[in-house]
């Protein structure tokens, strides 16, 4: 029989021990979603604009491309289940400071007007701003046509640049840059301007007749967006992306799409758009 002291010690070992366990699952990632603020413990919501393909497009009634297929490797690294929701380009920040949303991952290029709202996890890709034009069009550089009319989503980094240059004629904004580009591809437009795999893509892909004016205009590297006050599900976002670039899941989500690595190839082939 234990005495009265026995029976004490052999609580505080069992207390102990039971505390020992729980450090020892810190290391499981569900414990780790404890404290990023999440609109639900156990799910990462994302959300993405749906409307730039191949990067978030809809098949059939399936939300997927390379921004879903990225955020739903980042969630399972974290060991969270993945939640998609979209939204118009320009009212995804909106979105997130309602807490509608945990993370952007929506190919949005950080700049200083969108760092007073949200806070950027490490870039996941780069690439180019491009202008096209329908073929048979002869365009060296954009800028050596005569005020040329331009399709643009609302809301892009490419509005902001094309609102300064002096050399732009009309500026007609959309929800999508397909729309945009098919505006173009049909006469109704001079130039579009989207991200260069974008347009590859449609080109590639969709049969769209229309061709490169002159070199990318500038490159971005488009990152994760997180509210203000949600820095440590930045840090986990950032580990988990620099977990599958290791392990080769991003390299392979990356062929899938592209057929090359774009995760920090500026200048890729123009195959690139291409998919196996």
């Amino acid at each position: 029989m234990l005495t009265t002291n026995h029976r004490t010690r052999l609580i505080a070992v069992i207390a102990a021990a039971g505390l020992a366990l729980t450090a020892c699952g810190g290391g499981d990632a569900d414990a780790d979603a404890d404290g990023l603020g999440l609109i639900d413990d156990d799910t990462l919501v994302v959300a993405m604009s749906g409307e730039f393909q191949p990067f978030s497009y809809r098949d059939g009634n399936d939300l997927t491309g390379f921004d879903h297929d990225i955020g739903a490797a980042v969630a399972k690294e974290m060991g969270l289940e993945y939640k998609t929701e979209t939204g118009a380009f320009d009212t995804l920040i909106g979105g997130l400071k309602a807490h509608r949303y945990d993370v952007l991952i929506a190919s949005m290029t950080p700049t200083p007007e969108r760092s007073e709202q949200v806070v950027f996890t490490d870039g996941y890709y780069t690439s180019g701003a491009q202008a096209f034009v329908a073929e048979g069009v002869e365009c060296s550089a954009p800028q050596d046509l005569d005020s040329p009319s331009i399709g643009v989503a609302a809301g892009t980094t490419y509005n902001d640049f094309l609102a300064d240059e002096d050399w732009v004629g009309e500026i007609r904004t959309f929800s999508s840059d397909i729309t945009a580009l098919q505006d173009v591809a049909t006469g109704r437009l001079d130039l579009g301007m989207t991200d260069r795999l974008v347009g590859l893509h449609q080109i590639n892909e969709a049969g769209l007749p229309l061709v490169q004016c002159g070199d990318p205009l500038y490159t971005e590297e488009p990152a994760f967006a997180v509210n203000l006050d949600q820095g440590a599900l930045k840090d986990e976002l950032n580990v988990a992306l620099a977990a599958i670039k290791a392990d080769g899941t991003y390299a392979e989500i990356s062929q899938k799409y592209f057929g090359v690595d774009i995760s920090g190839k500026a200048d890729a082939d123009d195959e690139a758009a291409t998919t196996d």
